[in-house]
């Protein structure tokens, strides 16, 4: 029984190409035809990625940045590569450098090659035949949607942060919401506090006009009280003084 029918778990491929179109046309079909794919735009990455995953096929472009195809292909082939875990990972070299030059150059790198531009049936069948060499199986086919569930869970995990850095930016987030936290409940205490205030003295107002009236209309009668008693020491003068001249007349006669 081979290791594809026995296992559950996708064969995983580690494909690169510096072409962004072709690496992201060439990544979703690997995902149809069901492999767990990582991908890389340069040879430094595919080899890191190979060294990390142990795939079960590596499919390398020729010209790349930083490291050629041709020499992560020879490092996958060297004796003992990452352990002895890559004994068994076929190369496929996926190049537009013409025929004659490949069958020259990438049966001494790798297992097997395809020019480009290639159509997709091609590019199967060379992958069966590859994997068929080293005892595997083709993986069962997926579904649209389990591809583009996959592809946006890779963009994830491509995305995120590492994790000490993950690891910061929580504690970084406690510490900010902790005082933030308490300076909403100071706000919150504060405010019945101020709309008490702002009550009492409403309705202390009333009461403070009322007792600004009284005194008002108290020193109003103040003057008129004063008025009334000098109006009747003026009376009383006039007549003491009327009395006088008929008393002295009195007196002569």
């Amino acid at each position: 029984m081979s290791s594809a029918s026995t296992s559950t778990k996708p064969l995983t491929v580690v494909v690169a190409e510096d072409e962004p179109a072709m690496l992201s046309l060439v990544a979703r079909h690997l995902r149809t035809l069901g492999f767990h794919v990582h991908d890389a735009a340069d040879g430094e990455t595919a080899w890191r990625l190979i060294q990390q995953h142990h795939p079960e096929l590596v499919m390398l472009d020729v010209m790349m940045p930083q490291m050629s195809g041709w020499e992560v292909a020879k490092l996958v082939k060297a004796p003992n590569a990452a352990g002895g875990a890559l004994a068994n990972t076929p190369v496929l070299m996926l190049t537009g450098i013409g025929e004659s030059m490949n069958a020259m150059t990438s049966p001494l790198f790798a297992d097997g090659w395809l020019d480009k531009p290639f159509e997709f049936a091609k590019l199967d069948e060379k992958i069966r035949e590859l994997l068929a060499k080293y005892g595997k199986e083709m993986p069962p086919r997926r579904a649209l949607d389990e591809v583009e569930l996959d592809e946006e869970l890779a963009a994830e995990e491509e995305a995120a942060p590492p994790k000490p850095a993950r690891a910061a930016k929580k504690a970084t987030k406690k510490a900010t919401k902790k005082p933030a936290k308490k300076a909403a409940a100071k706000k919150a205490g504060k405010a019945p506090a101020k709309a008490t205030k702002k009550a009492t003295k409403k309705a202390a107002a009333p009461a403070k006009k009322a007792t600004k009236k009284a005194a008002g209309g108290g020193a109003a009668k103040a003057p008129a009280a004063k008025k009334a008693t000098t109006k009747a020491k003026a009376t009383a003068g006039r007549k003491a003084t009327a009395k006088k001249p008929r008393a002295a007349a009195r007196r002569s006669s």
